[in-house]
């Protein structure tokens, strides 16, 4: 069985727009990954892109593992791959309008590292209200060695 070693709710809304998590003493990656506009995540070194343009606000959750953790089935979408971090933290990165915005640093304990990763995604509707009117995105980004 395994276990949440740490876990972090980011309290800064991410607004328009995310554009991915990234090492937080290398952001400038984030830019570097050859993201297919037609993908919703693409993982590169030292940052995972995440096409979220249709929404306006995410919020994030952050959890490190100490093995691979239990799939979620309630959420809307998913995606699994890896990722190295040089300094072991990592920030959500979103900009809109040529500014830049950066969410808090999550701490994942180990520098130089491999990472496997699973991200997953709600998007908020309920009833008439739906998700493209609401336009506000749950992201749980779960990391495992």
């Amino acid at each position: 069985m395994t276990d949440i070693i740490a876990e972090f709710l980011d309290q800064n809304e991410i607004s328009k727009y995310l554009r991915g998590i990234s090492d937080a003493d290398a952001t400038w990656a984030l830019y570097d990954i050859d993201h297919d506009p037609m993908e919703w995540v693409t993982a590169g070194e030292n940052g995972i892109a995440i096409n979220e343009n249709q929404s306006e606000r995410c919020l994030i959750k952050y959890e490190l593992w100490d093995g691979t953790p239990p799939p979620l089935t309630s959420w809307d979408r998913d995606w699994r791959g890896s990722v190295r971090f040089e300094s072991g933290r990592v920030t959500a990165i979103s900009g809109a309008s040529g500014g830049t915005s950066y969410g808090e640093e999550f701490d994942l304990g180990r520098q130089d590292s491999i990472w496997n990763a699973r991200i997953y995604r709600k998007r908020l509707g309920h009833e008439e209200f739906t998700p493209d009117i609401v336009s506000f995105t749950l992201l749980k980004i779960q990391f495992w060695a």
